[in-house]
């Protein structure tokens, strides 16, 4: 039977904050054990940092439009692309596994891992190539947290996030030319 209780569906948004400023502080840490948010605090972390991250990035380039982009498209996109990488994360462990993984929980590390990603995209407008260097780190707290969360092994989360930057790197590149 599901549990539809209304706690269920609220944000907790002061432990949410707790939790993120922990997260920061020591970010390796934080991804070893996910926090049990719900659903309505994922989307709203999710897209939160993603307004933040695009609004910033327009307002240090003083540029209107990506303003624009970071307040309506920046969201939409990446939790988007969080989701499917999570359904990829979730899908894998069905496939190569052989095991079934809560996909809130996929989610969550997804999100958590992301944060790098949307500290340096900040800067990017002027220095393009800090965005690898983002997710980068994204992909070793990614590593990290297959590792503690999941029991994946060191070598298989190592060929999965390195697989991944690859993708990202040859989408960057080619969204370079």
């Amino acid at each position: 039977m599901r549990d539809v209780t209304p706690d269920q569906k609220k944000v907790d948004v002061k432990k949410v904050i707790q939790f993120l400023v922990e997260f920061v502080k020591n970010p390796v840490q934080g991804i070893s054990i996910l926090p049990d948010w719900n659903w309505a605090s994922l989307f709203a972390v999710q897209i939160l940092l993603a307004l933040a991250s695009g609004v910033l990035s327009g307002l240090l380039k003083l540029n209107f439009y990506r303003v624009l982009y970071g307040i309506f498209l920046m969201p939409v996109v990446t939790t988007v692309t969080a989701l499917l990488l999570a359904l990829f994360l979730y899908y894998y462990f069905q496939l190569f596994e052989n095991r079934s993984e809560s996909f809130r929980k996929i989610f969550i590390l997804v999100i958590l891992s992301s944060i790098p990603f949307y500290l340096f995209q900040i800067i990017s407008e002027y220095f393009a190539p800090i965005t690898l260097i983002g997710f980068a780190f994204t992909a070793l707290l990614a590593i990290v947290g297959l590792c503690e969360n999941f029991n994946v092994q060191k070598k298989r989360a190592y060929t999965i996030c390195g697989g991944l930057f690859v993708l990202v790197l040859i989408a960057w590149f080619t969204n370079r030319n």
